[in-house]
């Protein structure tokens, strides 16, 4: 969807804010003085506000045979028959056992074969990870008994939902929250793995994240250094930027979490800036828009913003609104106070 062809609204929004998992925050006046009304984002698409009242806003079986019984032969059942002689049962010659017969070896011969229990499959899943650049963490998950299985995947607060391929497997580059990293792969059903790691690099990088449930149709952007949308500072899911110009200072670079293919799919998005090592002085503005589409119009949509950074104290904010009805289809509602714009100085 090209964002020249957006009509965009702006809501007056009033935001709840809770507890998550890993953080014990509190939100006073600083955090009132961040939410309120949000001014339109100037472009080139002449992009239009509308008010929404605030009241829109509410933040193996085994059967056993039994033996057959011969039926008792009694004195009205028992009767003689002379039988011709030459019809008569032949008498059978056995041979004469000798005094050399070994008992005991006779004994084992008629022993049934010994029966061998079946092996029981162990299925713990298991998983590695490994520091990455830029404070990235790469997972490796492996769980045999999981084949093509949906896997949660939780650190730090964030959570997103992904699937194991064929063998079980899977790969997944994360960006890190903390610098004692911890991950947890929950399969919901029992079963989990852990996996830590240090991150020396987390206090070099600002990191903004945007998750939600489902078809919520929410998303981040990133304007960099003055730029508009559609432009080449525009980072967002449609353009994410590069690994190579964030290792050189020179901007950041956008990851989507979250497999489709898993019913109701947990989300995220992650907006991660080398603010250690900018090679530029400036602003970054992080917004947050609301589509809306014949899935959400009419009804609540919820969405958690998460932050770190350098100069920036853990933070996250939960928000639930009502979206406009359904002849608004196709617009947008922005809000841009869901993050903190970073400012920036050359290193």
């Amino acid at each position: 969807m090209k964002p020249a062809t957006r009509k965009i609204v702006t809501a007056v929004t009033t935001f709840s804010v809770a507890l998550s998992i890993g953080f014990v925050m509190q939100y006073g006046d600083a955090v009132a003085a961040r939410l309120g009304i949000d001014e339109p984002i100037g472009g080139p698409d002449g992009r239009t506000q509308v008010s929404i009242p605030a009241s829109a806003v509410t933040t193996n079986n085994v059967a056993v045979v039994p033996p057959l019984m011969a039926p008792r032969a009694t004195s009205d059942t028992m009767q003689t028959a002379n039988i011709p002689q030459e019809l008569a049962t032949p008498t059978l010659q056995m041979p004469e056992l000798t005094a050399a017969l070994d008992l005991g070896a006779a004994s084992t011969m008629i022993q049934p074969p010994e029966m061998q229990s079946p092996k029981v499959t162990v299925c713990n899943p298991s998983m590695t990870a490994t520091a990455l650049p830029m404070a990235m963490v790469q997972l490796q998950l492996a769980g045999d008994c999981h084949k093509s299985a949906p896997v949660s995947i939780h650190h730090q607060g964030m959570i997103f939902s992904a699937m194991t391929d064929a063998d079980g497997k899977l790969s997944v580059d994360v960006p890190a929250l903390s610098r004692d990293a911890l991950f947890i792969a929950d399969f919901n059903s029992g079963k989990a793995a852990a996996a830590s790691v240090t991150v020396p690099d987390l206090d070099k990088v600002d990191r903004a994240v945007l998750q939600w449930q489902g078809d919520d149709g929410v998303q981040l952007h990133a304007l960099e250094f003055g730029a508009g949308y559609n432009d080449a500072g525009h980072i967002w899911s449609a353009s994410t930027g590069t690994f190579d110009q964030a290792q050189d200072g020179q901007g950041g670079f956008f990851v989507s979490l979250g497999d489709v293919a898993v019913s109701d799919t947990l989300r995220a998005e992650v907006y991660t800036f080398p603010s250690g090592t900018s090679a530029r002085d400036g602003q970054v503005i992080l917004n947050v828009e609301a589509e809306v589409t014949s899935r959400n119009c009419g009804r609540d949509v919820s969405a958690q913003s998460i932050q770190i950074g350098p100069n920036n104290s853990v933070g996250a904010i939960d928000l639930t609104m009502t979206m406009p009805g359904c002849d608004a289809i196709g617009e947008f509602l922005v809000l841009k106070n869901m993050f903190a714009d970073l400012t920036l100085a050359a290193k």
